[in-house]
């Protein structure tokens, strides 16, 4: 090395002096000019697709920012899905360089994927008070960031002014309490010339904690606590809402609520995100607007985290600085702009200028309520416990539930014994 090295010198050295005779610049301009930067390596960067992107997202969002900062790296993504789920892919070897997922990483962190990225930022000079905080609190492990916020979900109140106008209510507004909302909801219930009215579909009484300070089980001892007093002012007023005559939704999933307000029409109000179904069901006529989430009392302005995807680098990744520089490009604030302004999703760094950009080239957005999305403070991160989510435990809170919508337990007693018959499986749920 040092005797190529020695060779390149020499010749620019005689470059530099014939120049010089002649008329040239100085020898020094000279080598600094002909000195050339090593070319980086090309190499391949998969990333794995939690939720899969169009074809234009992925080349306007992936392909086009990287390839514009970075040349010599390629992207490739893996959709989830039958073949390719977590699991089967670490099994095989063959999990990509970065991963992605919805709100939480303690997944990755049992498949031994997750580390501390301190390192790979460094390098890149990513600088964390770049995100709005709301964002980075969930995915820190022991005080280590495991991965960077990519978007969230713009969720709002969204309503069709249609159904209000016909009965002449008043629409909803920014700053209303949940019990507002219901009483919107009993107004707008109602059966038309044979046609059920719905006032709010609310997908789940999980939907609804957004801005309570509660789970069905403590972090640290994953013992529940659900016999207290915000989940029964939670369970009290879904109970009043799916008690309302002719207000039963039509099933519980996403896809549910999306029907019965895009396609339907028969549903004055859904708590969710609307954004992507908008722009076609506007064109087929939907007249609709939006509104800050509602709060609830005592609990005034507080709202929960939309969905939110994360992305970090595997841990096992050959690629480790590359896939960091990934990252950095998708995280930019030209990527995150153009994520706002031209595909609705909701940034996540605090810059102003990134969150007014939002909808900016979207017009079906236009003369909307845009702003709506930002209004209301995002609650204080509650820690969970991973096994909040799991099958048995949720299958028992939710009987529990359904009991007290039909009318056959109160609320005080469907707490109470979700709460002891959840303590008694919980030991069974940890040895698997």
């Amino acid at each position: 090395m040092k005797k190529k090295l020695s060779v390149v010198l020499t010749s620019l050295t005689a470059l530099s002096m014939l120049a010089a005779c002649s008329g040239g610049k100085p020898a020094e301009e000279n080598v600094s000019k002909a000195a050339p930067q090593a070319e980086a390596k090309p190499v391949t960067i998969k990333i794995y697709q939690w939720v899969a992107v169009s074809d234009d997202q992925w080349q306007q969002l992936f392909v086009e920012p990287v390839k514009k900062k970075y040349p010599h790296i390629t992207l490739e993504q893996v959709v989830r899905g039958k073949g390719t789920n977590p699991d089967e892919l670490v099994a095989s070897g063959e999990f990509p360089d970065i991963f992605s997922i919805s709100n939480d990483v303690r997944s990755y962190t049992t498949l031994g994927l997750t580390q501390d990225m301190s390192q790979l930022m460094k390098k890149e000079n990513i600088d964390m008070s770049k995100f709005d905080p709301a964002f980075t609190e969930r995915i820190k492990l022991d005080g280590q960031l495991s991965a960077f916020p990519f978007y969230s979900s713009p969720t709002a109140l969204y309503y069709n002014k249609d159904i209000f106008d016909k009965f002449a209510v008043p629409y909803p507004k920014d700053g209303m309490y949940w019990d507002d909302i219901i009483n919107l909801a009993k107004q707008v219930t109602r059966l038309d010339a044979g046609f059920q009215y719905k006032g709010l579909h609310p997908q789940s009484i999980f939907a609804m904690k957004g801005g309570l300070p509660i789970d069905l089980l403590d972090a640290k001892t994953d013992s529940p606590i659900i016999n207290n007093d915000q989940w029964k002012q939670l369970l009290t007023l879904y109970s009043n809402l799916m008690t309302i005559p002719g207000n039963e939704p039509k099933g519980g999933a996403f896809a549910d609520v999306v029907n019965t307000f895009v396609k339907d029409k028969n549903t004055a109000m859904v708590i969710s995100n609307m954004m992507p179904s908008l722009p076609e069901a506007t064109k087929n006529g939907l007249n609709w607007d939006m509104v800050q989430l509602p709060s609830y009392k005592g609990y005034d302005g507080l709202k929960g985290l939309g969905d939110t995807m994360y992305m970090g680098v595997n841990k096992v990744s050959k690629n480790q600085d590359d896939a960091m520089k990934v990252l950095s490009v998708l995280v930019s604030d030209e990527v995150q702009t153009l994520m706002a302004k031209k595909y609705g999703f909701y940034p996540v760094l605090a810059s102003k200028a990134v969150k007014d950009s939002f909808g900016s080239e979207m017009d079906f957005l236009k003369g909307k309520n845009v702003q709506a999305i930002y209004k209301g403070q995002i609650a204080p991160y509650m820690p969970s416990s991973m096994y909040s989510n799991h099958a048995d435990v949720r299958k028992i809170f939710n009987g529990k539930v359904a009991d007290v919508v039909a009318g056959k337990k109160d609320v005080n007693t469907a707490l109470r014994e979700a709460d002891e018959e959840i303590a008694k499986i919980m030991p069974q749920i940890k040895q698997k």
